[in-house]
């Protein structure tokens, strides 16, 4: 994920999810939302560690390059 589309998609992930929340509790928030694209879906579910994360923060140190 870049940091573009970290920037165009943060509130969803800052809104939309009670934190803590694991990868799956992620995953389901984010498949129920139209308005997180197809790609950003699939880079959560193929790169996202299993686990618990804490903040949106956690998540971006993980997924976001470049």
């Amino acid at each position: 994920m870049t940091d573009a589309q970290w920037q165009e998609n943060k509130d969803h992930l800052e809104g939309h999810i009670t934190w803590p929340a694991t990868k799956e509790q992620i995953i389901a928030a984010c498949n129920d939302s139209s308005d997180v694209p197809a790609d950003v879906k699939t880079d959560v579910q193929s790169n996202l560690p299993d686990g618990t994360y804490n903040s949106p923060e956690e998540i971006k140190s993980v997924l976001v390059t470049g």
